[in-house]
């Protein structure tokens, strides 16, 4: 058997010496060339190392039992080395949780099944029957372990977040459940007509206004030429779940209890449509909900609610069936954001005022998936990744949980794509506005519920408290173009939306929300403005972010993390927030103070530890 051991084992080493290759790429100055392939190869034997181990062992070992064995170390020694990474940051049964996860199963499920085609293939060409049953059964044993992998998600999730995270979530206790829409009145004569699109992951400098050297916004940037361009914008929690809840309240997650996207959404919330309704707003939400739950809920106050719940929420880009007013309705149109987009418009043509529009977009969400028109058409851009990244960046430090299988450079691209076809159905709603005579009294918000990290700090995807993860493009068009072509610096978040639809309608914004007017901030340069912002995201597991906290202030963020221990940036002369400041003596008193600001805020929100 030392044969079949040494090629098994010869796998092994292969995939231990592509991933530190891929790791320490910068100290062993690697070309990109070379890290690209270096990736292809890695990538390919995570799957089909198994496969090509039992091809090769397939005559010189006859029992199928120990084919089978040898086949898998390689992946097993994978997985360890996972188990050995989670271990430096949890205890063994958590970490022994972690690895075992629905992503487990579903890698799994792909190596089971390019065995069992290897074997059949095999079978074939030595003229040998494949054995009846035992293929079926076999394909059975596939087909369950791939329909394990999405059953497994709810009790996976709730089974971590019951044993690991019971005393970690603050739950809110004092939810503030429906309105009394008696005692709810408008100061407006003339009330605007809000319209308020939200897209999902696309970060603040993306975008042709903010200068990205080739992503075409014409309609965004038309937008923001016309409006306000609030650039130090943030949400609370980047996620899709508690961003979208802190939109809707006005508050954060510790008050909404919605910490991650498998925290259910309460009824008991109360969103700004209740309010807007009681000063006889007509109300719609039109597209991605995205808050756990195999239902939508009832959302008091809304007149019209079009959405969906396949693919836990997320649905998906081509001909995605749609829950209109609680019926399920087939897609009428391929790409989902030309059929919310119709929606929208159709819904607009009904109304009169005053009315109040959100339309949230799954654009530009992973996969990132571009119309047809837009397919490959940045192909010829070049890509320059940020420093220390490289084209495999999404199989570095425990990323491989996105399924990210292509380049960095590439994704990018197909993102940017993505964004462009966006932004086209943004300027046919726009246009609709305009030819409908409806533009010169309607406020019009572009955000995002979250930043995305394109390889800066070598790390893919949101969560994290990095600028590029927690700041979002957000451009504000008020009637008559007031305040046009203006740029507003001042610490601005998801969390001021609410109260600023609110402001907007003449209602006199509540007490428990806990973000501010803009229309108050842009009318009155003095007016007593945060100075700080608090960040907070919880350890949602399989994703590899820790559980990490953030103080941002004018000029400084401190980051907290049980990873990294305390970062400290000097956001004015390292807006990139490359060099750690945290143990500079220089900064030492910075420091200090920030921590002391830091833990007041997780006091607040009832945060002891992490």
């Amino acid at each position: 058997m030392a044969k079949q051991w040494s090629i098994s084992a010869l796998f092994c080493l292969l995939l231990a010496g592509l991933s530190s290759l891929l790791n320490f790429h910068e100290r062993l100055a690697l070309p990109q060339l070379a890290s690209l392939w270096i990736g292809y190869l890695y990538v390919m034997l995570i799957h089909l190392a198994p496969a090509i181990i039992y091809l090769l062992l397939f005559k010189i070992t006859p029992r199928f039992r120990d084919r089978i064995l040898l086949s898998f170390l390689p992946t097993a020694g994978w997985w360890f080395s996972e188990l050995l990474m989670r271990l430096r940051w949890h205890t063994l049964a958590e970490a022994v949780w972690l690895v075992v996860s629905p992503f487990f199963f579903f890698q799994l499920a792909l190596i089971l099944a390019a065995l069992g085609i290897v074997h059949v293939l095999v079978l074939v060409l030595n003229k040998q029957k494949p054995r009846f049953l035992s293929g079926l059964a076999y394909a059975t044993l596939v087909l369950a372990t791939a329909l394990s992998a999405p059953a497994s998600i709810e009790p996976f999730l709730i089974g971590y977040q019951s044993t690991f995270q019971s005393n970690l979530l603050p739950r809110p206790q004092d939810l503030p459940g429906r309105l009394n829409m008696t005692n709810t009145d408008s100061q407006s004569q003339n009330p605007p007509n809000i319209v308020f699109i939200l897209s999902d992951d696309h970060r603040h400098d993306f975008t042709g206004y903010m200068g990205h050297p080739f992503i075409e916004t014409p309609n965004i940037d038309e937008l923001a030429s016309e409006g306000i361009i609030f650039d130090r914008a943030y949400v609370s929690t980047s996620l899709c779940s508690p961003s979208r809840a802190t939109y809707l309240t006005g508050v954060s997650p510790y008050k909404h209890g919605v910490w991650n996207n498998f925290t259910p959404w309460s009824e008991e919330n109360r969103t700004f449509f209740e309010y807007l309704k009681a000063v006889g707003y007509s109300t719609a939400f039109i597209g991605k909900w995205h808050m756990p739950g195999n239902t939508l809920p009832n959302i008091a106050g809304l007149d019209h609610f079009i959405s969906f719940t396949n693919i836990g929420g997320q649905g998906t880009y081509e001909w995605n069936p749609m829950i209109v007013n609680g019926t399920e309705t087939p897609s009428r149109t391929r790409y989902i954001a030309t059929e919310l987009t119709d929606y929208a418009i159709e819904w607009l043509e009904q109304q009169t005022s005053p009315f109040v529009l959100y339309l949230s977009h799954k654009s530009v969400h992973a996969n990132f998936q571009p119309d047809t028109p837009d397919i490959g058409i940045y192909k010829r851009q070049q890509v320059n990744l940020p420093e220390g990244a490289h084209v495999w960046s999404a199989h570095t430090k425990n990323q491989y949980v996105h399924l990210n299988n292509a380049p960095l450079d590439e994704s990018i691209r197909r993102y940017g794509e993505a964004i462009h076809s966006l932004d086209r159905e943004i300027g046919r709603l726009l246009a609709s506005l305009r030819s409908m005579n409806l533009a010169d009294n309607t406020i019009v918000i572009y955000t995002s519920d979250n930043g995305y990290q394109w390889g800066e700090h070598e790390l893919i995807d949101k969560r994290w408290a990095y600028e590029t993860s927690i700041r979002v493009p957000f451009v504000v068009r008020l009637p008559e173009n007031r305040y046009g072509a203006t740029i507003n610096s001042s610490l601005v978040a998801n969390l001021d939306v609410a109260p600023t639809l609110l402001d907007a309608a003449g209602v006199r914004v509540p007490g428990y929300m806990e973000g501010g007017s803009l229309l108050r901030l842009l009318s009155d340069e003095k007016k007593n403005w945060r100075e700080t912002f608090f960040y907070s995201y919880f350890f949602e597991p399989p994703y590899p972010t820790p559980t990490s906290f953030a103080l941002i202030t004018e000029r400084y963020k401190l980051i907290e993390t049980n990873w990294r221990g305390y970062e400290l940036y000097d956001l004015w002369n390292d807006p990139e927030e490359k060099n750690n400041l945290a143990n500079d003596t220089a900064f030492t008193q910075t420091h200090h103070k920030l921590v002391k600001l830091l833990t007041v805020e997780k006091e607040r929100s009832s945060i002891s530890s992490h």
